[in-house]
């Protein structure tokens, strides 16, 4: 857990992966922004944070600073079905951000708005937890900045969930300092992607120990996990399930007698989105 605090970087998506496409090579960030610029586009973040984002993904190569196989696939993706694109990021943010997860999960657990230091004393609630420490917000974290996890991180959450459609934040107000969560919502989502959903099946299958071509029963707190995963409600499952089935049934050979018992054949690839 080298990293608590979330980085901001939707708004600079878009350009990133026209930089790493058309003007790979290994430059620093700030190299980047000018390019980026000098082709008309606004940068969000001045540190181009997105950079790092994408290269712990696996959607840039660290040293070359170029788009990896997986990159371009999901550049392809981003041009052609913005919106499973965005659920896929999301996807990816929650698969390997933890304090990320952590706000999705405390989110969709509530089902309401926390206030953000009702979710800061969360995260570190469950870091004392994981840690089997006592963590005071004041003081230094073990292996941490002091305050990594704050306000600014919260925001930085809500960065990322505000593009989903079906949308969970609702009533954010935009101000001249930005966007203003104070009278907002959180509502668990309808439904998301079939993309998304079968990331969310796969997480939970490799969760409960589960390896491709295993039989793996989806009991009710599988379903919970993978609805979580997701941000859709629970009553949902099923519906997006089938849907699923539909779509990628090269990855999924299902069972129902005597429950819910599926194989997931394969990782799931970008390219097949």
């Amino acid at each position: 857990m080298s990293r608590i605090h979330i980085l901001k970087g939707f708004s600079d998506v878009d350009s990133a992966l026209w930089v790493l496409k058309y003007h790979p090579g290994p430059r620093s960030r700030a190299d980047l922004v000018q390019i980026v610029r000098d082709n008309g586009y606004t940068v969000a973040n001045k540190d181009y944070e997105i950079i790092l984002l994408l290269t712990e993904w696996g959607l840039v190569q660290r040293k070359s600073q170029e788009l990896t196989q997986k990159g371009m696939a999901f550049y392809r993706l981003w041009e052609v079905k913005r919106d499973v694109a965005i659920d896929v990021l999301y996807g990816l943010q929650y698969l390997a951000g933890w304090s990320y997860q952590e706000v999705c999960n405390y989110l969709w657990d509530l089902n309401t708005m926390p206030t953000q230091d009702d979710i800061v004393t969360h995260i570190y609630d469950e870091l004392s937890y994981q840690t089997g420490h006592q963590i005071d917000i004041e003081a230094d974290a073990p292996g941490q900045k002091k305050e990594a996890f704050d306000r600014k991180s919260v925001n930085h959450a809500y960065d990322w969930l505000l593009p989903l459609s079906p949308s969970v934040l609702k009533d954010v107000r935009e101000t001249t300092n930005g966007k203003n969560f104070k009278n907002a919502t959180f509502t668990r989502r309808t439904h998301c992607s079939t993309a998304l959903f079968l990331m969310g099946l796969d997480w939970v299958a490799r969760e409960s120990g589960s390896i491709y071509g295993d039989l793996w029963m989806i009991g009710e707190e599988q379903r919970r996990q993978v609805c979580r995963f997701c941000l859709i409600d629970e009553t949902r499952f099923d519906f997006m399930f089938n849907e699923t089935l539909r779509r990628f049934s090269v990855y999924l050979s299902v069972r129902r007698s005597g429950g819910l018992y599926i194989v997931i054949n394969n990782e799931p690839q970008i390219s097949d989105f």
